[in-house]
């Protein structure tokens, strides 16, 4: 599968805008954009992910006659971690980390991009709808990360996920969503959830991730072609 595709699927998912009220007022509010986000590579350097690039997601909607475009940006990182002998015996990208920018889609003080209105449960259902290699089961809790300056709560999810085609191994999904700069972030993390993994440092280097997060437009963001990529969660 696509390594990025539940950032354009998931995170976009259609701006539903509700033609039968807005009439004539979108004539001037026919675009609408996000600014990138990503991990500062200082950041980076700390937690071992590393940077897979941003993707530019542009959708369009029919709206009232007229075509509503939709920029959003989506930031992949992956990390390569040292699994039980056992199981792969070495190295594998096991550690999937992203934040997703959307924007705020507004128009006559009305807001219509449904990220708006997702919860972590629902955003961790998009993930799992966009990764046939990965289950979502129960939320374990939540913590709170100061992070843009505010602070980002992260709900911890259970799951399952199959490891380069061979195995399936628990993981967690961390996630969550935040408004910044006029823009809605999505933010999810993916790690292996084993015995003999030292589960808390691959928490905390999502949380320092995550307080690693620059938002704007004048973010120094790699954009990168939508393309096909091996799923690190498949292989």
């Amino acid at each position: 599968m696509q390594r990025r595709q539940f950032v354009a699927a998931g995170a976009v998912g259609g701006v539903a805008l509700s033609a039968g009220c807005l009439g004539g007022l979108l004539e001037d509010a026919t675009t609408f954009s996000a600014s990138p986000a990503i991990v500062a590579e200082s950041t980076t350097d700390e937690t071992g992910y590393e940077y897979q690039g941003t993707e530019e997601i542009v959708t369009t909607e029919s709206v009232a006659g007229q075509e509503i475009e939709v920029t959003s940006y989506g930031s992949e990182y992956v990390r390569t971690i040292d699994l039980p002998l056992d199981i792969f015996g070495g190295s594998v990208e096991a550690g999937v980390f992203a934040v997703i920018a959307t924007p705020q889609v507004g128009v006559a003080g009305e807001e219509f991009n449904p990220v708006g209105e997702m919860g972590a449960a629902e955003i961790a259902r998009e993930v799992q709808g966009q990764y046939e290699e990965l289950t979502v089961g129960d939320s374990t809790g939540e913590r709170s990360v100061a992070a843009l300056e505010d602070t980002v709560v992260l709900e911890t999810f259970e799951g399952e996920a199959e490891l380069q085609g061979e195995r399936t191994v628990d993981v967690l999904l961390d996630v969550a969503r935040h408004e910044a700069g006029g823009d809605h972030l999505v933010i999810v993390g993916v790690y292996p959830d084993l015995e003999g993994l030292p589960i808390d440092s691959e928490r905390d280097r999502i949380d320092v991730m995550v307080q690693g997060i620059e938002h704007g437009d004048d973010v120094d963001a790699e954009i990168v072609d939508s393309r096909e990529e091996s799923d690190p969660l498949a292989g």
